[in-house]
């Protein structure tokens, strides 16, 4: 079972447009009682390089996440994958990123209270 905030390798192909393509390593964001009743899961790519974006989180490589350079989860770029779609497990995000990607999320949906 996939857990949330952890790391797995989700074939995102096919694409259309502007969506995230190929193979890559994804951070489930779907909720563990969710996870368990469910055929398809909520992931966001994780991506070379860092950005300067609100509804990006950069992370580094830890023992923890098994991550090669630098990254970021582009939050704006979530979806939902049929579990078909999973392969490996990689790692998990680290804790101090946890209130970074709530952050991120409440920005993609405009959660802030305006």
């Amino acid at each position: 079972m996939y857990k949330q905030m952890e790391i797995w390798w989700v074939d995102l192909e096919p694409s259309v447009g502007a969506e995230t393509n190929k193979k890559r390593p994804c951070v489930i964001l779907q909720s563990d009682d969710v996870n368990i009743q469910s055929k398809t899961v909520i992931v966001a790519p994780i991506l070379p390089g860092h950005k300067d974006w609100p509804f990006v989180v950069n992370i580094v490589p830890t023992k923890l996440n098994k991550l090669d350079k630098d990254r970021n989860i582009n939050l704006k770029y979530m979806r939902g994958v049929d579990v078909s779609r999973i392969s490996n497990k990689q790692g998990k995000i680290d804790g101090v990123y946890f209130a970074d990607i709530e952050r991120a999320l409440s920005i993609v949906f405009d959660l802030q209270g305006t």
